[in-house]
């Protein structure tokens, strides 16, 4: 790693600076456990699907799905889990009267 000073001139930048941080809020936290509760819902329906088709190919369709799934878990921090009681207290998001769903 280099650490040369380099001096770009203004006419040479575009763009912005961009925060490395985020910070979500308890009602956008409530989100994300909301989001992470129907992606659990979602993978319990396909995973039925998928399974036999792993087992048929390893190539395919199947995989592809069964891959993304697994990407989406990995690479959303499985929704902000480690931080899921910021949000509990906003309620549950999604819930409908009279539904246990």
């Amino acid at each position: 790693m280099s650490r040369d000073l380099v001096v770009l001139m203004p006419a040479q930048v575009e763009g912005g600076v961009v925060s490395t941080t985020a910070v979500l809020d308890g009602e956008a936290m409530c989100s994300m456990n909301f989001a992470r509760e129907e992606f659990n819902k979602l993978e319990r329906m396909l995973w039925p699907l998928i399974e036999p088709l792993l087992r048929q190919q390893e190539n395919g369709p199947a995989s592809d799905v069964a891959r993304h799934l697994e990407q989406i878990r990995i690479f959303s921090g499985n929704f902000c889990w480690k931080h899921r009681d910021v949000g509990s207290a906003w309620g549950e998001v999604g819930k409908r009267p009279g539904t246990d769903d």
